[in-house]
């Protein structure tokens, strides 16, 4: 199983520096990539359900600092040039499909091959009032915004007739040195599973507890063979966040049920002003994953 970090993209730890130094400390320690979060504006008053808190309420202040995502990749994967970057997860239907889609390119030509879109549908229905696009129909949105981002990182003529788009003429390159960039889908609701067994390379679920991955695993097997899909093929990608922690037993059940991929958060709650908390939890992670030191 690989092993990746969330890198301190957003919040009070979020500099240019931090994300260098988490970078270099990932691939020191023997983690296999680098992740980061992905908000474009947050609101003064946000009351859209918040899905990964028990209270459901958002409870960032409007002025958290929070990077662009892709942005955030490229400076922290030139510190890391072993790893690959990943969003977890970037909400799409905020963007148009051709510019995210030379955005992505760009990033996994520039870092040799290394770039995992993590999509999701989103939430928070005010930062789609901010950028002025439709929230009710965000989910159809992302199924075609794939489809168009593929046809262009496929090097071909691009000629796409649909109902959120219609796009034609056009080529982009240079092509992700991958040729494809892996998409792997964020949710856990049964209409997510079955689009990932339908459109994606693989399922990020987030912040959801071992019975309800252990559920979505053995459902998402199911909608494969339904699609004549080997579900082997697909990457699980799990990450705890703080739905239940990281030690000895719960790992053992991730490699129980097949994940291909876990990704670890390091939410320091105290003042850790020279990230010495973070790299003694980023410690802790690699120990109980049993990662091998890369030497200096």
């Amino acid at each position: 199983m690989d092993v990746g970090v969330i890198l301190p993209s957003a919040g009070p730890k979020c500099s240019p520096a931090n994300l260098v130094t988490v970078a270099r400390w990932a691939a020191e320690l023997g983690y296999a990539s680098l992740w980061v979060t992905d908000h474009v504006a947050l609101p003064l008053d946000c009351r859209s359900h918040y899905p990964y808190r028990s209270h459901g309420r958002w409870d960032y202040p409007p002025d958290t600092p929070w990077l662009d995502p892709l942005q955030a990749l490229a400076w922290a994967g030139a510190a890391a040039p072993g790893l690959r970057l990943g969003t977890s997860v970037l909400v799409a239907p905020l963007r148009h499909p051709v510019l995210l889609a030379k955005q992505l390119a760009s990033l996994d030509y520039l870092s040799g091959g290394r770039a995992i879109l993590g999509v999701g549908a989103g939430w928070m229905a005010e930062e789609f009032a901010t950028m002025g696009v439709g929230f009710e129909d965000r989910g159809r949105r992302l199924d075609e915004m794939v489809a168009v981002m593929r046809a262009c990182w496929s090097g071909a003529t691009v000629e796409h007739r649909g109902e959120q788009y219609d796009l034609g003429g056009f080529q982009m390159h240079p092509r992700p040195a991958q040729g494809q960039i892996p998409i792997i889908w964020g949710g856990h609701s049964p209409a997510a599973i079955r689009r990932v067994a339908r459109l994606g390379d693989g399922w990020h679920p987030t912040q959801i507890g071992l019975d309800a991955l252990a559920d979505g695993i053995a459902a998402l097997r199911r909608a494969c063979e339904q699609q004549g899909r080997d579900p082997a093929t697909l990457m699980i990608v799990a990450r705890p966040g703080n739905s239940y922690p990281l030690t000895e037993e719960t790992h053992a059940r991730h490699l129980e049920l097949g994940v291909t991929h876990l990704v670890a958060d390091t939410p320091i709650p105290e003042p850790d002003p020279d990230l010495s908390l973070l790299r003694a939890r980023m410690e802790e992670v690699a120990r109980i994953c049993g990662l091998a030191p890369r030497p200096a």
